[in-house]
């Protein structure tokens, strides 16, 4: 029983880590990661929904 309260506690802690790594290092807009010339990624804040798309809720 110690040992599967152990792996539950282990599991939850690096899936916390990666969500925050991911979070604050690797994860950008399509604006920002498509950011070449030949990438017709357009303004983020036009486009169907906007950058916030509960913006769009009324």
């Amino acid at each position: 029983m110690k040992a599967f309260l152990a792996s539950l506690v282990v599991a939850l802690a690096v899936a916390v880590g990666a969500a925050w790594l991911l979070e604050t290092t690797y994860q950008s807009t399509a604006a920002d990661a498509y950011a070449t010339n030949g990438a017709r990624v357009g303004d983020p804040g036009h486009n169907l929904v906007g950058t916030d798309w509960y913006s769009s809720r009324s």
